[in-house]
């Protein structure tokens, strides 16, 4: 399980830079920051490669920011909003 997990965390961390510009960046900042829930509760990010995911308000508000995939079962942490936007990662 801990293979995999680095296996997973290792994928998503491969991006040099954002390929987003820095407005989206700047929204994605916002949107974790001041917790921009859908009404479904969660936050939505997209990633260049590895699809979509969401964070739930839940884990926001316990400040983990952990995004589960949309479709799967892989799950992706996050020590901090910038290490979420270096691995490619931005609002939807």
């Amino acid at each position: 399980m801990i293979m995999a997990l680095n296996n997973q965390t290792k994928a998503m961390t491969t991006l040099q830079s954002s390929t987003w510009s820095e407005t989206l960046q700047q929204q994605t900042r916002d949107a974790i920051e001041q917790i921009l829930v859908t009404l479904d509760g969660c936050i939505y990010f997209k990633h260049p490669r590895l699809g979509y995911a969401y964070a739930t308000f839940h884990d926001l508000m316990q400040e983990s920011l952990l995004l589960q995939a949309k479709t799967g079962d892989e799950s992706y942490p996050f020590e901090s909003v910038g290490a979420l936007l270096k691995a490619g990662w931005a609002v939807d």
